[in-house]
């Protein structure tokens, strides 16, 4: 029997912006080799891409959105739509496949953000910004940025974006449609 529709988060106007990948502003300089390679990772087009959007549009999917069984479904503009983790892939372009990791195991996410400059304890369920050197900082930044599901609070990064962080590092599987979709589901 599947589970009845439920809300979905609400949406915040401020919350996940674009990236401006660009060494040429300023103090882009001292971060441009992580700018270059996030221009040219498989989210670069996703986090730096500023499309055109009709805010009329977005109200009415968050005012209609439902989760139901494992998607999220709206009316936008009186057309019925179906979010789905193969919807969130197309347009933003990740390259991810249809499944792979959303978080890596604990040893695999310790030795990647140990690689990182990370200096803190790795007991806690995040990590903090703070901890971490130079532009690694900045990358944790930039995702925190661009593909958080926080509403608030930048400076400490859970398991699963810095799983992200990690397969991107060291170009390895992970399904970024499916964590984006997931942290609407909660």
């Amino acid at each position: 029997m599947a589970e009845p529709p439920r809300p979905v988060r609400e949406f915040h106007r401020n919350h996940n912006q674009i990236a401006l990948l660009n060494e040429n502003v300023r103090g882009g300089a001292e971060y441009s080799d992580i700018i270059r390679f996030l221009r040219n990772s498989r989210i670069g087009f996703a986090i730096s891409e500023n499309i055109h959007q009709v805010q009329a549009y977005i109200e009415d999917f968050w005012r209609s959105a439902q989760i139901v069984d494992g998607s999220i479904e709206a009316t936008v503009s009186g057309s019925s739509i179906v979010i789905t983790e193969a919807v969130i892939r197309a347009p933003l372009r990740f390259g991810d496949l249809d499944h792979g990791n959303t978080c890596y195991v604990r040893q695999i996410r310790e030795r990647g953000v140990r690689s990182f400059g990370y200096v803190g304890s790795f007991t806690r369920k995040e990590i903090y910004k703070g901890l971490i050197i130079g532009q690694w900082r900045y990358f944790f930044h930039v995702l925190m940025q661009c593909l958080s599901a926080r509403k608030s609070g930048t400076d400490t990064m859970g398991h699963d974006l810095l799983s992200a962080m990690i397969g991107l590092t060291y170009n390895q599987p992970f399904n970024f449609s499916l964590m984006i979709l997931q942290a609407f589901l909660v």
